[in-house]
């Protein structure tokens, strides 16, 4: 890994942690999230998987799934990574 693909990777899961913890604030029963990429292809290989503690906190989120995926896309642009919501998925533990 290059020092700028190590700088990018640190601001990705800078920008993922921030959005973790805004859901953490807003939704019950969300648990966390992680994420996978390719820094030579971000665009096209980024994963995020977001889990909720059970499937209960699961459905009981899906009303407000939208929101949560526009609070981790806002984050994603504001470093400059263009992600989709096809990008993100949710299930629980």
């Amino acid at each position: 890994m290059t020092k700028t693909q190590k700088q990018r990777d640190k601001h990705i899961r800078l920008a993922l942690t921030n959005a973790c913890e805004a859901i953490k604030e807003s939704v019950i029963g969300f648990d966390y999230l992680t994420h996978t990429i390719d820094l030579n292809n971000e665009a096209n290989t980024l994963k995020v998987q977001c889990y909720f503690n059970d499937d209960i906190a699961l459905e009981s989120a899906k009303p407000q799934i939208n929101e949560l995926t526009n609070i981790i896309l806002k984050e994603l642009t504001s470093i400059k990574l263009n992600a989709k919501p096809a990008h993100i998925s949710f299930s629980a533990n």
